[in-house]
């Protein structure tokens, strides 16, 4: 699975993947089965929140940093 998007965002996923397995695992089934095909998170801070969007064709996550 690739991973696009904002770097800073990447580095969160990873970070939720050394520490939260079951959450990551949790936020990937959620942006696979969800309508838009998404999920959302929060970095470490709490209050930078990103956009995990799965495309069905390539298999690709985008990571998006969602504006306040």
């Amino acid at each position: 699975m690739k991973l696009t998007g904002d770097s800073e965002g990447i580095a969160e996923l990873k970070f939720i993947k050394e520490n939260k397995l079951f959450y990551l695992k949790f936020l990937l089934n959620e942006a696979k089965t969800n309508t838009n095909r998404s999920a959302e998170f929060k970095g470490r801070d709490g209050k930078t929140k990103y956009r995990m969007t799965f495309n069905d064709l390539s298999g690709e996550l985008k990571i998006d940093k969602i504006p306040d």
